[in-house]
């Protein structure tokens, strides 16, 4: 159930120690603060957890007192938001009791229990609770089929196909670090990432996304994912995604940009050289960006020289007969030259832009020149 937040900001509530409306508004605002969840879910829920210092009588009183006036709606919704942040930050024993009391509510209102224990009527919210139980225990399989329970029940439930996805990702992460532990045991040769240790994390995902087309996180999360296995074709494809969402991220066009210039080849070169200058041009102190440019910029003027002299815009003879014979390679020609007298300036204009940045550091002033320098001799 997901109710209105309050009409104060965080800071306010924060100032008041105002806790029930603290947790509220992480919830209306659906905010991932977990230790701000413990830390004001405790004291209105009047449970501590072993590494609490003990607090002075005052307090003790005022958060009992608070505690005897929550109702049951509001209690249960703050144990199940104390739980899942105590997982989320690893306080087993806290997500245990909140846990423990959940369930002796549910059964009291239920009335018969299932198998192992588990109250025979149960909402979505609590099986959520009891995978996230399975996870913090490191049984991924026994989350991922009850996300899988939950997802034939709601086809829609975003959020158990979320956690699917990072079960099989936990998966294959602890796959690969088996494997690896083994690899260096055995032989002196270095453990390798196979790209079957993430297919099914992969393919969880690709689910996700099908059903979930806008969720820029999802897509970015694919990018990071292709990247990992090398498939920088797919990674950029999952960052122009991420960008039509976030057109003003300076980080994402860099990113995007880098993988461009990886694949390589005359067109990707271009379009590496516009994301890397719309980078610099949302955020004119991202450094990695500057340097970005002048590699993007060096990178497409070595492709243009890979080009035949006939199609780049050169002057020798050849070159010169067979463009006037053409009149569409002549204008692909003049503009391969044109752009190259852009990257050229580009390449200029960013070292002298890193110059002055580091205009107060001797060595990096020094490291700048050598790259301008020999960026000069280049061109």
């Amino acid at each position: 159930m997901t109710t209105a937040g309050p009409e104060e900001d965080l800071p306010t509530l924060l100032g008041r120690n105002d806790h029930l409306n603290i947790l509220r508004y992480i919830r209306a605002h659906k905010l991932r603060e977990p230790q701000l969840a413990i830390r004001h879910g405790k004291l209105l829920l009047d449970i501590s957890s072993p590494n609490d210092n003990t607090t002075n009588g005052a307090t003790s009183g005022v958060v009992k007192s608070r505690s005897r006036r929550l109702g049951d709606v509001e209690r249960l919704a703050a144990l199940e938001q104390v739980c899942i942040a105590s997982y989320d930050v690893g306080e087993i024993e806290l997500a245990e009791r909140c846990l423990m009391e959940l369930e002796a509510r549910l059964a009291a209102a239920g009335g018969a229990t299932g198998a192992n224990g588990i109250p025979a009527m149960v909402g979505t919210r609590y099986k959520l609770l009891l995978a996230l139980r399975h996870e913090s225990l490191y049984d991924y399989e026994a989350a991922a089929n009850m996300y899988n329970e939950m997802l034939l029940e709601n086809p829609a439930n975003s959020y158990a196909a979320k956690r699917k996805y990072c079960c099989a990702l936990a998966a294959s992460s602890s796959l690969t670090d088996d494997t690896a532990a083994k690899t260096t045991t055995t032989t002196t040769t270095p453990p390798t990432t196979s790209s079957s240790s993430i297919e099914g994390a992969i393919q969880e995902l690709n689910e996700y996304i099908n059903e979930h087309p806008g969720d820029i996180a999802a897509w970015y999360q694919m990018a990071q994912r292709c990247l990992s296995v090398c498939d920088y074709a797919s990674a950029a494809y999952c960052l122009e995604e991420v960008i039509l969402g976030c057109p003003l991220d300076s980080s994402l066009h860099c990113q995007l940009a880098e993988i461009y210039c990886t694949l390589g080849g005359l067109e990707y070169s271009k379009l590496a050289r516009k994301h890397m200058c719309q980078a610099v041009h949302l955020e004119p102190n991202n450094l990695r960006a500057w340097y970005g440019l002048i590699a993007v910029a060096e990178s497409y003027l070595d492709e243009v020289d890979k080009l035949p002299s006939s199609t780049s815009g050169g002057s020798g003879g050849g070159g010169s007969s067979k463009n006037k014979s053409n009149g569409n390679t002549n204008n692909g020609g003049r503009k391969d030259a044109e752009d190259s007298e852009v990257a050229k300036e580009l390449v200029k204009f960013s070292a002298e832009k890193l110059m002055r940045v580091y205009k107060d550091s001797p060595k990096m002033k020094i490291v700048i020149e050598g790259m301008l320098k020999e960026s000069s001799e280049s061109l």
